[in-house]
């Protein structure tokens, strides 16, 4: 049988949720609403397939650059290019500063 080459391969640990996570969403992380020029982390929820960033943007840091529709525009600094993500809030929980 063929390997699989699908966006979601090799990520088997990155998107599995701890036992008390599981089951449905707290709504403090939908109604969570974000400025532009905020910094938020990219934590994908692998329960919510809409709008889920690929896997390679887990847990980097990016900025809020505006909003479409629910879903926020963020930007992420790669090298000498800005890599532009739409995702939906509960994919982005916002960035403490130690």
């Amino acid at each position: 049988m063929g390997k699989s080459s699908g966006t979601r391969r090799k990520s088997r640990s990155a998107f599995t949720k701890k036992v008390r996570e599981k089951g449905r969403l707290p709504l403090s992380r939908l109604l969570t609403k974000y400025e532009e020029g905020e910094k938020v982390v990219i934590n994908i929820d692998s329960g919510i397939h809409k709008a889920m960033p690929h896997k390679r943007y887990q847990g980097k840091v990016a900025t809020v650059v505006g909003k479409r529709g629910r879903a926020y525009i963020l930007e992420i600094p790669q090298r000498k290019t800005v890599k532009t993500i739409i995702t939906t809030p509960e994919h982005i929980r916002k960035h403490q500063e130690a």
